[in-house]
């Protein structure tokens, strides 16, 4: 990012920075000095944060109630290898089965990418090494690890460090072609995000997981549905999958679930926990108890009606506004939203300078469809006037752009 109005001084520092890390991130060029609610502290000014630590801080930073629980928590201990029962962990795993219909069992780690590790390993245990074939779809992303990656859709992230595992096919959201595929060729599963969420929020068309659910049955397919992060809420459902009425067999959870703190899970149905023993899979850090302490906070806050209409309210309020009164389009449910900004000529770089400039936080991609979104992804406490300073710079945006 070419920011024009950042001192030179500030720029030897960050200069400094960047000896100390991998150059694995694209940093905005600030240095935060705290975060609360629904903005970032920088040098004096405050930046809207509308990507919340790119789905993280649902409940918003430093949410008072989740940070006296990790407080209450701290006291007591830090951490316990996981060959303890841990209060913590036993308290949030009966919370997080709340949210879910039928038997499901968990496997506690500390991310996204961890979680959808597990799950592409323990899926194949049912087939006694017989199927070795996953099904994903074009667009996907299920995290940079390298089983995670070989699940993911884009070739620019896969290219350097090819060749990764064998047997992860992609198609693009079609049950014929589905159909066709899974009963042509044995496969372990299905590995599908109920919305593309670092694809561009891309919805798949309706009824799409329904009847994927009645193919993976009709074809003994398991059916893995990552809810990294569309989960906890941002849908207005606890799970984005409960819009279209099914049960997955593995159900993945990370992000907006830590309420902050670094937390994977995985839920798998009884057809699969059953063939799972001792050693066969294990995380050091996996259910952190602080983690634990905090997701359970999440948890109950979010599974409130209210908590989850306010939701709904505010993501209708955003759409609306945005396509009749700017006049861009709008794809997504409740806060989970992206905004089609333009085709190729709209360079993603260039929309978040705009917005950083005045002060607010987005991330913007190009879509393997060939256009620019702007990626919505607020806190999901965020007050509609707040809503109003983002649609107000994205007016400008317009105007000043003339797209």
């Amino acid at each position: 990012m070419n920011y024009t109005n950042i001192s030179s001084r500030f720029m030897l520092k960050i200069m400094r920075y960047e000896e100390l890390f991998l150059n694995t991130y694209q940093r905005f060029k600030f240095l935060v000095d705290r975060a609360s609610g629904s903005f970032i502290y920088s040098g004096g000014k405050k930046y809207l944060d509308m990507i919340s630590g790119v789905g993280v801080n649902s409940l918003g930073h430093l949410n008072k109630s989740v940070v006296k629980e990790i407080k209450k928590q701290i006291s007591l201990h830090l951490h316990l290898s996981n060959l303890f029962w841990q209060k913590a962990q036993i308290m949030f795993a009966q919370e997080f089965l709340k949210t879910l219909k039928g038997n499901y069992k968990l496997f506690l780690s500390n991310s996204g990418a961890e979680a959808t590790e597990s799950a592409l390993k323990i899926s194949k245990l049912p087939y006694g090494g017989k199927r070795k074939m996953f099904l994903c779809f074009i667009g996907a992303f299920h995290g940079r690890t390298y089983g995670a990656l070989s699940a993911t859709y884009k070739e620019d992230f896969k290219k350097p460090f090819e060749p990764l595992l064998e047997g992860f096919n992609f198609l693009p959201f079609d049950l014929d072609l589905v159909s066709k595929e899974l009963k042509k060729n044995q496969y372990v599963a299905v590995l599908i995000e109920p919305i593309q969420g670092e694809g561009g929020v891309i919805v798949p068309p309706d009824g799409f997981l329904k009847g994927l659910r009645t193919i993976c049955d009709e074809t003994d397919t398991l059916l893995i549905v990552d809810e990294i992060q569309t989960g906890v809420g941002k849908t207005g459902k606890f799970w984005c999958y409960e819009w279209d009425d099914i049960k997955p067999d593995i159900i993945l959870s990370a992000k907006a679930i830590g309420g902050g703190l670094p937390l994977g899970v995985a839920a798998f149905s009884e057809k699969i926990s059953q063939y799972v023993k001792p050693g066969m899979h294990a995380s050091t850090f996996g259910g952190n108890p602080l983690a634990c302490s905090a997701g359970r906070v999440v948890i109950k806050q979010v599974r409130k009606k209210s908590f989850l209409q306010s939701v709904l309210n505010k993501g209708k309020y955003i759409k609306e506004k945005i396509q009749k009164d700017i006049g861009f389009q709008v794809e997504g449910r409740g806060l989970m939203l992206s905004v089609i900004v333009g085709k190729d000529n709209t360079e993603p770089s260039f929309i978040n300078e705009f917005f950083f400039k005045r002060q607010i936080i987005v991330n913007s991609l190009k879509t393997y469809k060939g256009d620019t979104r702007i990626r919505i992804l607020p806190p999901l406490t965020i007050s509609k006037a707040e809503i109003d300073i983002f649609l107000n710079v994205l007016y400008d945006f317009k105007l000043s752009n003339k797209i």
